[in-house]
C-alpha cells in the first residue's frame, strides 16, 4: 500500500500507536500506518467523527471487533485491537505491505495462470476463515485484497456486520462487486460474499467487472438481471466463478467448497476461454443455502446421478421483448426500492429531469487504443461525458479536510456550529491540483471515487504566469504541458470533470486588468493543447474559464474561448470567482454560448442578436454555486474601493454540485472555490490592515477562516441538510 505523508489535519497519536502517514480513506474512515509500543508497524483506521453521529453505532463497532478478533489468520490481516470508548474510535489491523488488487491490475494488467489461481484460493481461505467466526464480509473487492510479499490478503472485514444479527437493511457495499440480494434489500449471508468473491475474481483475470461500468443504477440492474461478462477466464476456474454468480444465494458453492474444488490442479488450463459470457451455470458443487438467504427450490448434488437444476436459456431475450420489459421493469423496482433505503450509496437527492434532454453520450470517432503495460490492442472507446451520462450524476471527493476538522474543534463547546461545519464538509467539491507532485492526490481521488461510484472534479490551476505575475518560459510552459499529460494518463478512462485554469481568461496577458505584455496568442494555444491532453481519457470532461456576468463582457470572452479551444472542449464555466446569484449566472452563460456559436458559425467578431444559431451548435456550461446562495454583495457605505468581491458580508453557499439544473445547457451546478476561504486582505482603499466592513484583519487568500465558513453555512440558500 502506498504511504502518503501526514496532512495538517490529521492527529500524530491514537492511544499507544504513533501515526507515521496515511495509507487510505474510506467511508468509515482514515487509515493511518501506524508503530505500536513494541514498534511493530500496524495499520490504524481511525473512524470519521460523523459515525457517532448514529445512536447505537459505539455499540455495533463494538459487537464487530470482537466478532472479527475470532477471524483466524488465514490470507487476512487480523485484528490486533481496537479502541471502542475513547474520544475518537479506532481499529488496528496487521499492516500489509503491498499493492491492492485493483492498483496491481490497472497498472501492470490482468492475472494469469498460477498467479490467477492463487489469488481464487487465496480469497476463498480468507472468506472460509470470515464465515467460520460468525462474519459476513459484505465489502469484498479489488481494494480489499492487497498482494503481499507472502500472498494474497483481505482486509476490511472488521466492518462487516455479525452473520444472522438485528441489521438495518442499508446497504454496505461497493456498487460493482454486490451480490443481487445486496441490491434487493434481502437478507444478506455468507453467499453474498461468495458472489463478490467471484466479481472480484473476475476482475482480476478481465481488468473489469463482471456486469460493466457506468451508472449506479445500471449497474445494479445488470447484477439483478443479466449474466456477467468474462473475460480472461477457461476451464474449471471460469465455471466455479459463473457459480458463484448465480443470482440465488442458496444455489452458490460455500467458501469450503471453493476451496475444495480450487485445490485441484491446473484448473485455468482446461480449454479455450469461450467466446461469450453463456448462460447461468449449473453447478454439480454442492451449495446449501446459507444462513438467511432467501434459496428456494431445488439444490445441486453432490451425487453424480442426481438431477441438476434447469439451465437459465442460452442467449436473453432480446431488449424489445415483453420478458426482458418485464426484466428490466422488476430490476428498477428493486434499485428504487433500495434507493429509498440507502440514498446516499444508489442514487443521490434525484430530482425531476424532465427539461433536461441532453444526450447521454457524446460520440466521436472512436480510436484504437494499446494498453501500455502488454501492448494489447483495446476495443474502440465511445467518448461520453460523465456530466451528461445520467439524469443526476453523483460527485464524489473526500470530506472536507478544514471544515471537518472545525467540526472537531468545536464538537464539544459548540455542538450546533460542528453540526453546521460537518454538513459544509460534506457536500462535493473541486480537488485543486496546483502543486508539482499531485500523483497520489489523483490517483487515491480516482481509485476512492470508483469504490464509492461517484465522479470527481478536479480544478487545475497551475499555468504559470496565468495570474499576471510574469510571462512564461518555454521551458516553463515545455513543464506544464508535461505535468497536464501526467495528470491526463491517471485520470485515463475513469469519469473526471476538470475545470482548466478559472483565471486564465479574464486574466488575460495585455489586458486592462492584467497589465503584462501581450504573448501573441501563445495563452489560447497552451490551453488548446491543454485540452486536447486531457481529453485523451474517453469520459474526462473540460470546462474552461468563461468569465462571470458582470466582467469582462459576452463578447470579449465568446472571442478568448474561441481561441482557447472551446469547441474541443465541453463547455465553459462561469462564476469561479464571484458571488453572482445562480440565475444570472445562466442567463449570462446562455447568452456567451449563443455569442460563441454566431462567432463559430459566421467567423465573425460580433454577435448580432438576430442571428440565427442552432442550439446543438451552443456549448454547455456550468455554474460554480459554492458561495452565491444569497447573491452578490452591494453597499452603501462610501469605500473608495469597495471591493464587492473580497470577503463580502451575509453571503452563503448556493446550490448543492447536481446535473438537475433545469436548463438545456447547462450541465451541472459545481463548487468550485471553497467557500470557508478567505479571498484576501480587504481594505476597501482604506488605509491600514483591517478590512473597514467587519473590522478585524482578513487571513491572507486562500487560508482557511473558520468565522467566514459559519456564516456562510448559516446563510445557505438553500439550507445546508
Amino acid at each position: 500500500m502506498t504511504v502518503q505523508a501526514l496532512r495538517d489535519e490529521d492527529p500524530r497519536q491514537a492511544g499507544p500507536y504513533t501515526l507515521l502517514g496515511r495509507l487510505g480513506e474510506g467511508g468509515m474512515g482514515v487509515v493511518y500506518l501506524g508503530r505500536g509500543p513494541d514498534g511493530t508497524r500496524v495499520a490504524v483506521k481511525l473512524i470519521h467523527a460523523r459515525m457517532d453521529a448514529h445512536s447505537d453505532f459505539r455499540r455495533r463497532f463494538a459487537r464487530e471487533v470482537e466478532a472479527a478478533k475470532r477471524v483466524a489468520r488465514f490470507c487476512t490481516a487480523p485484528v490486533l485491537d481496537a479502541d471502542v470508548e475513547g474520544e475518537t474510535a479506532y481499529l488496528v489491523t496487521e499492516y500489509v505491505e503491498g499493492p491492492s488488487l485493483a492498483d496491481a491490475v490497472h497498472e501492470s494488467g490482468s492475472l494469469k495462470g498460477s498467479a490467477l489461481d492463487g489469488l481464487a484460493a487465496a480469497m476463498a481461505m480468507a472468506l472460509h476463515a470470515i464465515h467460520g467466526a460468525g462474519v459476513v464480509h459484505r465489502d469484498l473487492k479489488p481494494s480489499n485484497v492487497l498482494l503481499s510479499q507472502v500472498g494474497p490478503k483481505v482486509i476490511d472485514f472488521g466492518i462487516a456486520r455479525l452473520a444472522g444479527a438485528e441489521v438495518s437493511s442499508a446497504i454496505v457495499g461497493t456498487p460493482s462487486y454486490m451480490s443481487p440480494e445486496q441490491v434487493s434489500g434481502s437478507a444478506i449471508g455468507p453467499a453474498s460474499d461468495v458472489f463478490s468473491w467471484g466479481c472480484t475474481v473476475a476482475f482480476a483475470a478481465g481488468g473489469v467487472p463482471p456486469f460493466g461500468s457506468g451508472s449506479i443504477p445500471t449497474i445494479l440492474l445488470r447484477i439483478v438481471n443479466e449474466p456477467p461478462e468474462l473475460h480472461g477466464l477457461s476451464g474449471p476456474l471460469r465455471e466455479l466463478v459463473l457459480a458463484s454468480l448465480t443470482k440465488n444465494p442458496g444455489r452458490r458453492p460455500t467458501a469450503q467448497e471453493l476451496m475444495d474444488r480450487l485445490s485441484a490442479a491446473n484448473i485455468t488450463a482446461a480449454g479455450p476461454e469461450p467466446g461469450s459470457s453463456g448462460p447461468e451455470p449449473t453447478s454439480s458443487v454442492s451449495a446449501t443455502p446459507a444462513p438467511g438467504s432467501d434459496a428456494t427450490g431445488p439444490t445441486p448434488s453432490q451425487d453424480a446421478g442426481a438431477t441438476p437444476p434447469p439451465a437459465a436459456p442460452a442467449t436473453e431475450p432480446p431488449a424489445s421483448s415483453p420478458v426482458r420489459r418485464r426484466l428490466l421493469v422488476a430490476g428498477t423496482a428493486v434499485v428504487l426500492a433500495v434507493a429509498g433505503v440507502s440514498a446516499a450509496v444508489v442514487l443521490r437527492d434525484r430530482g425531476s429531469s424532465a427539461a433536461r434532454t441532453t444526450p447521454a453520450v457524446q460520440t466521436e470517432p472512436a480510436v484504437q487504443t494499446t494498453t501500455a503495460t502488454t501492448g494489447t490492442p483495446q476495443p474502440p472507446a465511445t467518448r461520453q461525458n460523465p456530466l451528461r451520462a445520467t439524469d443526476n450524476a453523483t460527485f464524489y471527493a473526500p470530506d472536507e479536510p478544514n471544515a471537518s476538522r472545525q467540526a472537531e474543534l468545536w464538537k464539544k463547546d459548540r455542538p450546533q456550529d460542528a453540526a453546521l461545519m460537518r454538513k459544509l464538509a460534506a457536500v462535493p467539491y473541486a480537488i485543486r491540483l496546483g502543486e508539482p507532485e499531485v500523483r497520489a492526490k489523483v490517483d487515491d481521488t480516482i481509485t476512492n471515487a470508483r469504490q464509492e461510484g461517484g465522479v470527481p472534479v478536479f480544478l487545475i490551476n497551475r499555468m504559470p504566469g496565468s495570474d499576471c505575475r510574469r510571462p512564461a518560459g518555454d521551458a516553463e510552459m515545455r513543464t506544464y504541458q508535461d505535468w497536464i499529460s501526467g495528470i491526463a494518463r491517471q485520470i485515463g478512462p475513469a469519469p473526471a470533470v476538470v475545470v482548466l485554469e478559472p483565471s486564465s481568461l479574464v486574466k488575460l496577458p495585455g489586458a486592462a486588468n492584467c497589465p503584462v505584455p501581450g504573448d501573441d496568442g501563445r495563452r489560447y494555444r497552451d490551453l488548446r493543447q491543454a485540452v486536447r491532453s486531457l481529453k485523451a481519457g474517453p469520459r474526462t470532461a473540460v470546462y474552461l474559464d468563461g468569465g462571470q456576468a458582470l466582467y469582462p463582457g459576452t463578447e470579449i470572452m465568446a472571442g478568448r474561448l474561441i481561441g482557447a479551444g472551446v469547441d474541443e472542449a465541453d463547455g465553459f464555466i462561469v462564476n469561479t470567482s464571484a458571488y453572482t446569484a445562480t440565475g444570472k449566472s445562466v442567463a449570462y452563460g446562455e447568452e456567451l454560448s449563443a455569442c460563441i456559436a454566431v462567432r463559430l458559425k459566421t467567423k465573425g467578431t460580433d454577435c448580432p442578436k438576430d442571428a440565427g444559431v442552432d442550439p446543438a451548435s451552443m456549448p454547455h456550461f456550468a455554474v460554480d454555486t459554492s458561495r452565491n446562495g444569497r447573491g452578490s454583495w452591494r453597499t452603501d457605505k462610501p469605500y473608495k474601493d469597495p471591493q464587492t468581491w473580497c470577503n463580502p458580508p451575509g453571503r452563503g453557499v448556493g446550490e448543492r454540485p447536481t446535473t438537475e439544473t433545469g436548463a438545456e445547457l447547462v450541465d451541472a451546478y459545481l463548487w468550485v472555490a471553497r467557500p470557508g476561504t478567505s479571498d484576501g486582505r480587504c481594505r476597501r482603499g482604506t488605509n491600514g490592515e483591517k478590512d473597514p466592513e467587519r473590522g478585524v484583519v482578513s487571513p491572507e487568500a486562500g487560508q482557511w477562516w473558520d468565522v467566514l465558513a459559519l456564516e456562510r453555512a448559516k446563510n445557505a440558500s438553500p439550507a445546508l441538510r
